[in-house]
């Protein structure tokens, strides 16, 4: 039976479930070149909807359709073998997929705590320069935490006791009140600069990484902050 005044069967004027799948391919494998544009990148999802809905006919336009029968049984393998590439496929995209994610996890929780240093070296250094301003400079300090196993792979929570007994952090008026990655010292350059500097072990190896420095310079009682120094971390 025909209904269509092009003269396509009625059995292939339905939706192609084979067209929209396989999209370009399926076209070309049919002479149907105007499918080329699935292609076209921003214009392939159009072309798949567009092959699902008139490539039976086109294919039939065209002089591909020889029998019907075997057309449709030809469409229901392409269908067949599209859905068995999809489940091999499969298990190696949800793979990509969980590695892809795990990655952009693991970098926004190494971001964050690379932010806590950066956030803290600028506290310090504008409270030191206002310390410049009234004097020399403190002597170098110790570091907080003083052992570096203490923010191996944890955070550490140090007590407000800790920075205000070393002379450069009473000096700048800072102390950390929450948990920290990273620690830190004033390392005394001359009367006149130094530097801040924080270290972490992100990784636990025992081996500092994500070390920062921060430095400033004073002249008659004038600090300039220097710009930020980052040592890459490890990877």
């Amino acid at each position: 039976m025909n209904d269509d005044p092009n003269g396509v069967p009625t059995e292939l004027q339905g939706f192609s479930w084979s067209a929209f799948l396989w999209g370009g391919i399926w076209a070309l494998a049919h002479r149907i070149w105007i499918g080329a544009l699935a292609f076209v990148p921003g214009f392939g999802l159009i072309m798949h909807v567009v092959l699902g809905l008139r490539g039976s006919s086109w294919a039939w336009q065209a002089g591909v359709v020889k029998d019907v029968a075997a057309f449709k049984k030809a469409q229901r393998t392409w269908v067949m073998v599209w859905l068995a590439l999809s489940l091999l496929a499969l298990p190696a995209v949800l793979g990509m997929g969980s590695a892809i994610a795990i990655f952009g996890v693991r970098q926004y929780i190494s971001n964050a705590k690379h932010a806590e240093a950066r956030s803290t070296l600028a506290q310090m250094a504008k409270g030191m320069a206002a310390c410049g301003a009234r004097g020399d400079l403190p002597e170098t300090s110790a570091w907080i935490p003083n052992d570096p196993a203490m923010i191996a792979s944890k955070k550490y929570q140090s007590s407000a006791s800790e920075w205000a007994s070393q002379a450069a952090f009473a000096c700048a008026g800072f102390a950390f009140s929450g948990p920290q990655y990273y620690r830190y010292r004033w390392l005394q350059a001359t009367a006149a600069s130094g530097q801040f500097e924080a270290e972490a072990d992100l990784d636990g190896d025992g081996t500092p990484d994500g070390a920062m420095q921060l430095g400033l310079h004073c002249v008659a009682g004038s600090c300039v902050i220097e710009p930020l120094l980052e040592t890459p971390s490890k990877r």
